[in-house]
């Protein structure tokens, strides 16, 4: 008797295919399965195919689906398994099939894994299950961490741990453009890089690019985790900001003795949170800041090295610390000069992310205070992420202001307008804005707080204004003389040539980390 058919899927708990024969076509054929020689079971096929029916192969029931006794096929041992028709011994074609140990976590695994935890059981079995479970999810862990947290060019290098609140984005704020500097010029003097975002939860990829190891879930739940996963393993722990430096300080010191602890304070949050509640008229930010006062100076002192970008806020750190603890450190500005003739363009920007309160302030003061004292016709455009709608609403009641909002690549800006403006009542550090702006070779007006920190050169330094009718009628020389716009232009080249490159970066963070000089 004629047989056709085919086994068409095989697992460790199920096998699929088909079967009939030709001389009884309507007749179920029924089947008997051996595994390694021995029969384990039977079944018949007569389940409807309708893949069969598309294929004109009888009524299309001469279907089986048959499960393995006991859930399952060994998993660690060879198995062959063949499929004959009861009576004659005919073997089903795609048969005797061969199962291989399972050697790796495929589908089939995976599978068995989940029908096994899905059963009900007793809740001795159940600890017993979960208890294994966890024992296996810390070891792949402990397996990933080790792999994740040391680049393989770490065997003959220093390693330095760069841990920071959040994973860096260079088109969000300056404090990650300088930590993204910071981290390259580590490489650039000779550390295998890790960093560590206080939420894990983040992604590594661009990072991980450029040759710098991230820690993060799921290989670790806690920098605490990371920290003492790598116990002695950092030369270098650069901590950047104070809520790190006060979470993590001290454990630092007791899991990577011997490492030069570097604290970065991006910028002093407690003289912003003082000036601003000065400017308010706030009891209670005054409070807050003298909190805030206590912390940093505390993270500072116990710090082998202060970090600050401002030359004024290394001056009030000094108050408190050796000098040669406070290290004045630079982040690296790429220059790109607009291409686009000074004719062409026309306008000013005002550029920041509209998160940041002082931002949110001085867009609202220049609006509407500065712009209405400019006599010109002078459009204005205000550029940022998080714009409040009150701001939207305010930008357009105005006549000549225009509410951007963020944009991908600011040199778009930079490519219409003849000048920035920086309108800061208060803030602290250097102003990345301010800095992006004259490495696109585009001048900016600043008020004192915006510039605090820069020691700008003439003729930047006579665009510094104190009052709004200072300012405006900066901006408006600024926009209309094309001399003096193109003099402030090469100054602020010049100037970010000298202070913001990536040399400079890399030989005051080389002092910084304790490296003698080369």
């Amino acid at each position: 008797m004629a047989l056709r058919g085919h086994v068409d899927w095989l697992t460790r708990r199920q096998m699929i295919g088909w079967a009939q024969d030709t001389t009884a076509p309507d007749t179920p054929v029924s089947l008997f399965v051996s595994v390694d020689g021995r029969v384990v079971g039977r079944c018949l096929a007569d389940r409807p195919r309708d893949d069969l029916v598309r294929e004109g192969i009888g009524h299309g029931r001469h279907g089986f689906d048959f499960e393995f006794p006991d859930g399952s096929l060994p998993a660690l041992s060879r198995c062959t398994v063949t499929v004959r028709r009861e009576g004659d011994g005919t073997v089903v074609p795609g048969s005797p099939r061969v199962l291989d140990p399972v050697t790796s976590f495929d589908e089939d695994l995976q599978s068995r894994l989940a029908h096994a935890l899905a059963e009900t059981v007793g809740e001795a079995e159940s600890d017993r299950r979960l208890t294994f479970l966890l024992d296996q999810v810390q070891l792949l862990r402990q397996l990933g961490a080790e792999r994740r947290g040391a680049p393989a060019a770490a065997q003959n290098q220093p390693r330095a741990l760069v841990i920071d609140t959040v994973m860096p984005a260079a088109e969000r704020d300056a404090g990650s453009n300088a930590i993204l500097s910071h981290m390259r010029a580590l490489q650039r003097l000779g550390y295998a890089v890790t960093f560590v975002p206080t939420d894990l939860w983040a992604d590594g990829r661009v990072l991980e690019a450029e040759g710098i190891s991230c820690c993060l879930h799921p290989w670790y739940a806690t920098v605490e985790e990371v920290l003492r996963r790598h116990a002695g393993a950092f030369a270098l722990v650069y901590l950047h900001r104070v809520d790190t430096a006060g979470r993590y300080m001290q454990l630092v010191r007791d899991t990577q003795r011997g490492a030069r602890l570097v604290y970065s304070v991006a910028d002093l949050h407690h003289l912003r949170t003082a000036r601003q509640a000065e400017i308010e008229g706030r009891a209670d930010l005054a409070a807050y800041a003298e909190h805030l006062r206590f912390l940093e100076h505390t993270a500072a002192k116990a710090a082998d090295a202060v970090v600050t970008h401002s030359m004024v806020e290394a001056a009030i750190l000094h108050q408190h610390l050796p000098a040669e603890r406070v290290h004045v450190v630079p982040w690296a500005v790429t220059l790109r000069p607009t291409l686009v003739p000074f004719e062409y363009r026309r306008g000013v920007a005002f550029i920041g992310g509209y998160r940041h309160r002082p931002n949110v302030d001085a867009a609202q003061y220049l609006i509407e205070t500065v712009m209405p004292a400019v006599t010109l016709a002078i459009p204005c455009l205000l550029v940022g992420s998080g714009m409040p709608d009150h701001l939207q609403r305010l930008a357009t009641a105005r006549p000549g202001i225009e509410a951007i909002g963020h944009v991908s690549d600011l040199h778009a800006i930079f490519d219409r307008v003849r000048l920035t403006v920086a309108p800061l009542a208060y803030g602290a550090g250097i102003k990345g804005k301010v800095l992006d702006s004259l490495a696109a070779g585009v001048p900016c007006v600043c008020t004192p707080a915006a510039a605090e920190g820069l020691d700008l050169p003439e003729p930047l330094a006579e665009l510094v204004a104190n009052t709004p009718v200072e300012m405006a009628r900066s901006i408006a020389t600024l926009h209309e003389d094309e001399g003096l716009n193109r003099a402030c232009v090469e100054a602020g080249l010049a100037y970010m040539r000298a202070r913001h490159s990536e040399d400079q970066v890399d030989l005051a963070l080389q002092t910084a980390a304790g490296l003698p000089a080369a």
